[in-house]
């Protein structure tokens, strides 16, 4: 009998994509086979996000063609995973007869089981089904639920299902306690839950043993981390003090912060570790205190900037990243203005820019969505635009410079590979050796593009290539 056949579909953050790399490793474990399309598998997996209406969209629609596919092949398993498994399950169980896992992000520890389980109950059922019924309704052989359980941080990740082999996810907390209006998060995914420093510190040790140069450590609020572990003196300083010290680990970095939480250990935790990696996600959301006070974000923009000058003060050569939300309820054409001589007076290196879409169960989602979806899509562009000016203004001032690059494997721009430096700037270079990926490489930039610059492979000796090149500093 062949192995079963799974595939995996993962939306949003970058907590969903290591969770994915656990459920898959979970699977391969069990003796599952990653299928080579998702025609051709057994199993269909979508693991969620409902941080963003558009990303819980793609999933109703992914649903409605799996279920025209369920007609003709009654014994194929469909399972809904993560924060969208835990916002709408009554819906999916009452309304979709053809999904037969419901998993919240909580329960991916037996996700394994939990599959067997409704595989085995599909077989049965499709042995049984009249197949002129089939072809008119689908009939499921029970939802399989689960909301709490192992969260799966503990598995042994299988080498196959990372995307590269030198990068690797972390996850050192989940759950968030912070009370921002708009975000879904604490209702799908629960309190802050930190792990120990030794279980990461042995986690990323056995990455390490298995190829791992970068890890990323992953939490909701990540700068919060160890706030529950009452008494162990746990915090993302003393964390990243404790990981530095392994002897093949290179970059680590760390995503996402809140401004709250940026203190003076953490900064000089930032300064002083060489291998921490030289750019900050701290996102600012709004750049109007009005805004701010209205999101409960807890901070004002002046003492945003009272943190930014702190950290740069010690770290002059970090970055900064940022999100923001426009369209936000209430939010005025002055406050918007706000936001964008905000992004320009920081200068972030970089921004993602989401327009507000209400998400139910939030305080948010019972304020007037007040600001017309065209005028939300203006000024979506008019912050895209700023961003942009600043990133191309970054870009070009590395033309000419030698930045080391980590190399990550074929590049959209043609024929070429592509790689990140320790700032996180996406780096484009032609080059014949196919084992260079996984590799550090000295890069000397030719060319400045919108979103990350091109350049050309220098002999891995070249003695200008740095783990800090001054040329990559906030500005």
């Amino acid at each position: 009998m062949s192995a079963p056949r799974y595939h995996l579909t993962s939306y949003g953050c970058q907590m969903n994509k290591l969770d994915s790399e656990l459920v898959e490793s979970r699977l391969r474990q069990r003796g599952y086979v990653a299928a080579a399309s998702e025609a051709e598998a057994d199993v269909v997996l979508l693991n969620t996000c409902s941080v963003r209406q558009h990303a819980e969209d793609r999933v109703w629609s992914k649903l409605g063609k799996l279920r025209q596919r369920k007609r003709g092949e009654p014994g194929l398993v469909v399972g809904v995973l993560g924060c969208m498994a835990q916002e709408h399950k009554r819906y999916l169980v009452s309304r979709m007869p053809h999904v037969d896992l419901v998993v919240g992000p909580s329960a991916f520890g037996d996700i394994d089981d939990t599959v067997e389980v409704a595989r085995h109950k599909n077989a049965r059922l499709a042995a049984e089904r009249d197949p002129a019924r089939t072809k008119h309704e689908v009939v499921g052989a029970g939802v399989v639920t689960v909301d709490q359980g192992k969260s799966g941080d503990t598995i042994r990740r299988d080498v196959r299902v990372r995307p590269h082999r030198s990068q690797a996810f972390v996850s050192v907390m989940r759950g968030c306690n912070m009370p921002c209006t708009y975000c879904i998060v604490p209702t799908t995914r629960g309190d802050e839950v930190s792990r120990p420093i030794a279980d990461i510190v042995e986690e990323t040790q056995r990455l390490c043993d298995d190829g791992v140069t970068e890890v990323t450590l992953l939490g909701q609020t990540v700068n919060a981390y160890g706030r529950d572990l009452t008494g162990q003196g746990a915090t993302l300083a003393r964390l990243l003090r404790a990981l530095h010290e392994i002897p093949s680990l290179r970059r680590l970095a760390f995503i996402t912060s809140h401004p709250n939480f940026l203190g003076p250990d953490l900064v000089d935790a930032i300064a002083e570790l060489p291998k921490v990696a030289r750019y900050l996600h701290l996102p600012a959301q709004s750049g109007s205190n009005t805004v701010l006070k209205a999101m409960r974000r807890g901070y004002t923009v002046e003492r945003y900037f009272a943190r930014v000058e702190q950290l740069l003060a010690k770290a002059p050569d970090v970055e900064l990243h940022s999100d923001f939300i426009v369209g936000y309820p209430g939010e005025t054409a002055a406050d918007f203005d706000a936001t964008v001589a905000f992004l320009q007076r920081v200068g972030f290196a970089q921004s993602y820019v989401f327009k507000y879409s209400p998400r139910p169960g939030t305080v948010a989602a019972e304020l007037a969505d007040d600001v017309p979806d065209a005028e939300k899509e203006r000024r979506n562009q008019v912050l895209l635009v700023a961003q942009e000016a600043l990133t191309v203004a970054k870009n070009r001032a590395l033309v000419g410079r030698t930045v080391e690059v980590l190399v990550e494997g074929d590049s959209k721009v043609d024929g070429r590979f592509s790689g990140r430096t320790e700032h996180h700037r996406l780096v484009h270079f032609a080059a014949t050796d196919r084992d260079l990926v996984g590799r550090y490489v000295p890069v000397r930039v030719t060319e400045a593009l919108a979103h990350s610059v091109v350049g050309e492979l220098l002999p891995e000796n070249a003695a200008e290539a740095g783990a800090h090149d001054p040329a990559e500093t906030h500005a």
